[in-house]
C-alpha cells in the first residue's frame, strides 16, 4: 500500500513550488534567448561596401613594365641636310610607359618615344592613352591592357621644352667653321620643320614600324585573393591606382578617403581592410574547419566543447569581439572585447591582445577572456594577414607576390603595407 505524505510535509513544500517552476522557466527563457542570438548572428546579411581598398603606386607599375621595352624595334630617321653639313640620323624607339591619373574608372598611360643619337637622348614624343580596365568581381581580378592597336589612333605630342632641346642638339652638330654660314634661326626653323614632319605626315609610317610585331605594352592583372566580391571600382589617385572592392560579407564599409592610409610608405602597395571583413573571414574559416569553432570552458579548442564561437568587429573601443554560445545544458552567451596590437619583429608580424575583457554575459557561465584572445583573437588577425599576402600581380607574364611588411589596427579597420617581389620560378629538370 502506497504511503501518502504527511499533511505537514505538503504544507512545507507548497511555498517552494513557484520557485521551482520559476527556475525551470528562467532556464528555458535563457536558452531561447541564447539560441535566437546565435541564429541571428549566423544569418546576418551582407552589408554595402566598399570593404577593401588597394593603393598601387603608379611608379611601381611603370617600373615593372619597363624591362619588356628593351626588346622593341627601333626606327632610323635621317636628319635633314644643312647645306654642306651631314647631320647623320636618329634612332626612334619606345623607351618608357608611365602610368598616370585619368578619368574615373580608367587609368592613364604615357608612352614615351625617344629620339636618340649614339645612345644619347635628343628629344621625346609623348603618346597619352587611357586604359579601360576589365573588372571581374567573381574572380576577384582587375586587368589593364594596352596593345599596339590601342595606340593606332593616338597622336603624339611634343612639349615646347622638347622642341627647344632638339634645336639645341642640331645646333651642336654644326661644326664651328660652318657656324658663320648657318645662323641659329635657320637651325631652329630646320628643327621645327623636321619635328612637325615626324609627328605629322611621317608619323603613321614611323608608328607602324615601331609597333610591328609588338604585343601588349601593358598587361597587368591584380588578383585580390580569396574574398567573395560583388563589385570592383577603379579610381585614379594623384600617385596611386586605387582598387575599391565590395565584399559579399556582413561587414561595415570603409570610411571615406583615399585607398592609401595616411602616413604609410608611398613606395609600397597599401591595403585597407574593414575590420568586419577580417571577422567575417574568420567565421568562414570556422565553418569550413580551417579554424576550430567549438571550445571548452577553458577556451581550448575541443570538438565536443559546449561553447560555439563567432567573431565580430564593432568600431570603437576594443573593436574585436569574440562571442561564445552554449545552447544546451547550461545555456549562456559570452562576449569578449579586445584590441589587436601589431608589431613587426624579426621580419614577422606579431599580434597581441592585451586588453581582452569579458564585456557581456547572458546566463551564469564564466570563463577567462585572455585565453580566448590568445587563440581565436590571434587567428582572426592571421586570416586577414593571409588575405593581404595572397594578393598577386601578373605584369607582362611575370608573377609578383605581395608580402606584409607593416600593419596597423584602428577602431574600424586593418591597414597593411605590402612589398612586391617577383615570384620564384619552378625549377626546371635537366634531361
Amino acid at each position: 500500500m502506497r504511503s501518502r505524505p504527511a499533511p505537514g510535509a505538503v504544507l512545507v513544500l507548497a511555498p517552494l513550488f513557484p520557485l521551482l517552476l520559476a527556475s525551470a522557466g528562467c532556464a528555458s527563457s535563457v536558452c531561447t534567448k541564447v539560441r535566437s542570438d546565435r541564429d541571428a548572428f549566423t544569418r546576418r546579411a551582407a552589408a554595402a561596401g566598399p570593404h577593401l581598398a588597394l593603393a598601387v603606386p603608379y611608379a611601381t607599375l611603370s617600373q615593372s613594365v619597363q624591362r619588356s621595352l628593351t626588346r622593341l624595334p627601333q626606327v632610323r630617321l635621317p636628319l635633314p641636310d644643312l647645306g654642306p653639313v651631314d647631320l647623320g640620323s636618329l634612332a626612334v624607339a619606345i623607351r618608357s610607359v608611365a602610368f598616370r591619373p585619368a578619368p574615373a574608372g580608367s587609368v592613364g598611360a604615357r608612352v614615351s618615344v625617344a629620339l636618340t643619337q649614339g645612345g644619347k637622348p635628343v628629344a621625346a614624343l609623348d603618346l597619352d592613352a587611357v586604359i579601360a580596365p576589365r573588372l571581374d568581381p567573381r574572380a576577384g581580378s582587375v586587368r589593364l591592357q594596352l596593345g599596339a592597336e590601342d595606340l593606332r589612333e593616338v597622336r603624339p605630342s611634343l612639349p615646347p621644352a622638347e622642341r627647344k632641346r632638339f634645336a639645341e642638339f642640331l645646333l651642336s652638330l654644326v661644326p664651328g667653321a660652318a657656324r658663320g654660314l648657318v645662323g641659329r634661326e635657320q637651325v631652329e626653323a630646320l628643327a621645327d620643320g623636321f619635328l612637325k614632319e615626324v609627328v605629322g605626315g611621317r608619323w603613321p609610317q614611323i608608328r607602324d614600324q615601331l609597333l610591328q610585331g609588338t604585343g601588349d605594352l601593358v598587361d597587368v592583372e591584380i588578383d585580390l585573393g580569396d574574398v567573395p566580391l560583388t563589385k570592383i571600382d577603379l579610381k585614379s589617385g594623384a600617385a596611386d591606382l586605387e582598387v575599391w572592392a565590395h565584399a559579399a560579407l556582413p561587414a561595415a564599409a570603409l570610411s571615406a578617403g583615399t585607398a592609401r592610409p595616411a602616413g604609410s610608405d608611398a613606395r609600397l602597395v597599401a591595403l585597407r581592410m574593414s575590420g568586419g571583413v577580417a571577422a567575417a573571414l574568420a567565421n568562414r574559416a570556422m565553418t569550413s574547419g580551417q579554424i576550430p569553432d567549438r571550445y571548452n570552458r577553458d577556451g581550448a579548442p575541443d570538438p565536443r566543447g559546449e561553447l560555439v564561437a563567432g567573431v565580430d568587429w564593432q568600431a570603437g573601443e576594443r573593436p574585436l569581439k569574440v562571442h561564445a554560445w552554449s545552447t544546451e545544458g547550461t545555456c549562456a552567451r559570452l562576449t569578449f572585447g579586445g584590441t589587436p596590437q601589431v608589431a613587426a619583429r624579426g621580419g614577422q608580424l606579431a599580434v597581441d591582445v592585451d586588453d581582452g575583457t569579458l564585456e557581456e554575459v547572458t546566463g551564469s557561465l564564466r570563463v577567462r577572456a585572455a585565453v580566448w584572445f590568445s587563440g581565436l583573437g590571434r587567428q582572426t588577425f592571421s586570416i586577414s594577414e593571409s588575405v593581404a599576402d595572397a594578393i598577386e600581380f601578373e605584369i607582362l607574364g611575370v608573377d609578383y607576390r605581395a608580402s606584409v611588411v607593416a600593419a596597423a589596427v584602428s577602431r574600424s579597420e586593418l591597414e597593411f603595407s605590402l612589398a612586391l617581389a617577383e615570384a620564384p620560378q619552378p625549377a626546371t629538370r635537366r634531361p
